[in-house]
C-alpha cells in the first residue's frame, strides 16, 4: 500500500499565489476608490456636502494635532522652568534657614534674633508687653576646657533642644554668640564655630512676672539636663546660669535692648550662688502682683530659687 506524502509548495508556486492575491486586492481597492469618488463627486459635481464634511474633518484633525503638539512642547518647557524655579526657591529657603540657624544647637541664632527684634518686636503696639531674657551658663569655659568642644557641643545641643522643644506659643528662643569673643579665640590659636556658645536669649510675651515664671521653670529644666551630663560628658556635672530680665519697649532696637540686657547681666554675674538673676526695671512688682496671686508667687519663687541682685534704674539705662 502506497503511503500518502505531504504536498510541498515550492517558491514558484508561492509567488503565483502572492501575485493573484495582490491582483485581487488591487481590483478591490480600485473599486472602493471608484465608489468613494462617486460618493464624494456624484455625477461629476466638484463640491458636495460629503466633500465639505471630509475636508472640514481633515482640517480639524490636522489643526488639533498641530496645536496639541505645540502645546505639549510649551507645557514641557514650562514644567522644566517651573521645576527649576521651585528648586531654586527651595535652595534659597534652605540657605536662608541655614543663615538664621545656629550650626551647633539647631535653634535660631543671633542674626535671627536681631532680625526679629528690628523687623517685628520693635513694631509691637503698646497693648502688648515683651520681656527679654538673657542667660549665660555658669563656669561653662571650665567645662569646655576639661571635656573638649566636641562633648560640650553635644551638651549645648542637648540643653538647647530640651528647652526649645518645650517652648510655648508666645515664647521665642535664640542662641547668642559674641563675634568679638570669636575673634579672640581665633587669635589665641583655637578656633571653633561660634565659641562662647553658652549664652541664650529668650523673648517672652507678657509682663515681668511672666518672665520670672519662665526663668523659674528654666532652673527645673536645668536640673533635669544636669542628670544627662554623665551620658554626654562621662561625669555628672551640675549646670546653672546667670540670668537677666529686661522689659522691651515698642520702639527698642536690637542694640538698645542688648545694651540694657548686658548691663543687667553684668550685675547678675556678680552673684555667688548657682542661679543668679537681675531684673529691670525694679519698680513693676507692686503694680503687677496687686490683683494676681499667681504673679505674686512668680516673684516669691524667683527670690527662693535665685540669688537676686538689684541696682537703681539709673545704672541700667
Amino acid at each position: 500500500m502506497a503511503r500518502l506524502k505531504p504536498i510541498a509548495i515550492d517558491l514558484k508556486f508561492g509567488l503565483i499565489v502572492s501575485v493573484i492575491i495582490l491582483l485581487l486586492a488591487g481590483i478591490e481597492t480600485y473599486s472602493k476608490i471608484e465608489e468613494f469618488k462617486m460618493k464624494i463627486f456624484p455625477d461629476g459635481i466638484k463640491l458636495s456636502w460629503d466633500l465639505v464634511f471630509l475636508i472640514t474633518s481633515i482640517v480639524i484633525v490636522a489643526t488639533w494635532f498641530i496645536m496639541n503638539n505645540f502645546w505639549q512642547k510649551e507645557y514641557n518647557a514650562h514644567k522644566i522652568t517651573k521645576d527649576d524655579r521651585d528648586n531654586l526657591i527651595d535652595d534659597l529657603k534652605r540657605a536662608d534657614n541655614a543663615r538664621l540657624t545656629d550650626v551647633v544647637t539647631g535653634i535660631p541664632n543671633s542674626i535671627s534674633l536681631a532680625t526679629d527684634i528690628n523687623k517685628y518686636f520693635s513694631k509691637i503696639g503698646s497693648d502688648k508687653h515683651y520681656q527679654f531674657i538673657f542667660i549665660d551658663l555658669k563656669d561653662f569655659r571650665k567645662i569646655n576646657k576639661e571635656f573638649g568642644f566636641l562633648k560640650t557641643n553635644d551638651l549645648l545641643r542637648t540643653i538647647a533642644q530640651s528647652i526649645y522643644k518645650r517652648m510655648r506659643r508666645n515664647e521665642d528662643m535664640y542662641k547668642y554668640y559674641d563675634d568679638e569673643e570669636r575673634r579672640t579665640y581665633k587669635q589665641e590659636g583655637f578656633y571653633r564655630i561660634y565659641p562662647g556658645g553658652d549664652e541664650f536669649a529668650f523673648i517672652i510675651e507678657g509682663d515681668q512676672a511672666d518672665a520670672l515664671g519662665f526663668a523659674n521653670r528654666l532652673t527645673v529644666q536645668f536640673g533635669d539636663i544636669s542628670k544627662k551630663t554623665i551620658e554626654i560628658l562621662g561625669r555628672s556635672v551640675p549646670l546653672s546660669f546667670h540670668c537677666s530680665v529686661t522689659e522691651m519697649a515698642p520702639d527698642d532696637t536690637y542694640e538698645v535692648i542688648f545694651k540694657r540686657a548686658q548691663s543687667s547681666y553684668n550685675i547678675a554675674k556678680e552673684g555667688k550662688s548657682d542661679f543668679t538673676i537681675c531684673w529691670h526695671p525694679i519698680d513693676r512688682e507692686e503694680e503687677i502682683v496687686r490683683t494676681n496671686d499667681r504673679k505674686k508667687n512668680d516673684y516669691s519663687n524667683a527670690r527662693k530659687i535665685f540669688e537676686v541682685l538689684t541696682m537703681q534704674d539709673k545704672h541700667l539705662d
